[in-house]
């Protein structure tokens, strides 16, 4: 097997890991809640604080990964979401479990702008859109086995071995990662790769419409589950629905980067993000009328924000960036990018409040539109 490959299928599973320990709390939040004396707000923060320190830390690792190398930043990352994430399963207070939900965070914020790296380094920019689909799969995967299976341990186990469980997903990864990766990295004035990185309008642009995409699909995943009208239309269903939209975003992950090659990758992530707006809040209106459609147009949501995902990623390497100065804006881009995971549970949380689940997707439909009319605006080298 090719380099390439093998690297690719470690950064699916690093993927997988981290992001199953990150969506675990949404399916533990009762009995956690109940277990440290969480109130529903705090615990929506809880929910949002890993995103929030991604947004805090992604671009000093976006410099230390160019200086340093993916190989050891990534070997960092995975060290210290291991630890935080077992850890958590023997937080004593709310004071503990808080500090090692924010460090598990800073494990994912460096972690992840090295798996943009490994695209733009290995793969030619006619196969980036189809390996970004590919390691990005290993998000929603993460967050099916979170959804149903860690459901279904916590009745056995109880919220506490969970984590310890869930954490040990790093303990394979780690070893096969430090064996095949390569380590690179470069000699560069920081200062000068800031000022140029930063003067390109369209990475800001990838950037912010990736930050609208980020609202739809983490308020989707994470703050779904927990949605009381969902919760009273569909009741035990609910966890299956969400994971439903995981499943239909990993096909869309893997079969749509074709498609959009044949139409255009700029125009396919338009058409794509429309789309996710119109059958969002057609999915909205099937839980309250009480149609059995629910089921058609979750698989659909999902499916579209899935064949969107991997072209921002893509776009990334097509926007005229040095590859000397590619970490710095892979820093830029996640950190940015994560803004949207971390606002999309306030903004659901603030529109439940006044409109029910018709606002909650209201606000991620919108979210969608405003990604579309940014991508428009973006110049997209052509693929060869």
């Amino acid at each position: 097997m090719q380099y390439k490959w093998k690297i690719l299928a470690i950064a699916w599973f690093v993927n997988f890991s981290m992001w199953a320990g990150d969506v675990l709390p949404a399916v533990l939040r009762d009995s956690i809640s109940s277990s440290l004396h969480i109130s529903a707000e705090y615990y929506s923060f809880l929910l949002s604080l890993p995103i929030l320190m991604m947004v805090i830390f992604s671009i000093p690792v976006g410099v230390m990964v160019t200086k340093v190398g993916t190989k050891k930043t990534a070997t960092l990352g995975m060290l210290i979401t291991l630890c935080a994430g077992a850890l958590r399963g023997v937080a004593g207070n709310l004071l503990e479990f808080t500090f090692l939900t924010a460090v598990y965070g800073v494990g994912m914020a460096v972690i992840f702008p090295n798996l943009p790296k490994i695209a733009e380094a290995e793969f030619s920019k006619k196969e980036q859109a189809l390996a970004s689909g590919i390691y990005m799969s290993g998000l929603p995967a993460g967050a099916i086995v979170a959804l149903i299976a860690g459901a279904i341990l916590s009745e056995y186990v109880g919220w506490d071995i969970c984590f310890i469980v869930y954490a040990l997903f790093f303990v394979p990864v780690i070893p096969l990662w430090m064996k095949v990766a390569k380590d690179v990295s470069f000699k560069i004035d920081v200062r000068k790769g800031f000022s140029v990185v930063a003067k390109n309008p369209y990475l800001w642009l990838v950037s912010v419409a990736n930050l609208t995409l980020l609202i739809t699909y983490f308020g989707a995943t994470t703050y779904l589950p927990s949605q009381e009208q969902l919760i009273e239309r569909l009741g035990a269903l609910v966890p299956v629905i969400v994971a439903s939209i995981s499943a239909s975003l990993i096909c869309g992950l893997l079969f749509l980067p074709r498609l959009s090659q044949k139409i255009g990758e700029k125009r396919a992530a338009i058409l794509y993000q429309l789309a996710t707006a119109i059958f969002i809040y057609i999915f909205g209106w099937c839980v309250v009328s009480g149609t059995s459609l629910v089921w058609l147009f979750s698989l659909l949501t999902g499916f579209f924000i899935g064949g969107t995902i991997p072209l921002f990623f893509a776009f990334l390497s097509k926007i005229n960036i040095d590859t000397r100065y590619f970490g710095m804006a892979s820093g830029i881009f996640v950190s940015v990018l994560n803004i949207g995971g971390f606002l999309a549970p306030i903004i659901a949380q603030m529109m439940d409040s006044q409109m029910g689940i018709y606002g909650v997707v209201l606000s991620f439909s919108l979210a969608s539109v405003t990604g579309a009319l940014l991508t428009a605006c973006v110049k997209i080298e052509k693929s060869f």
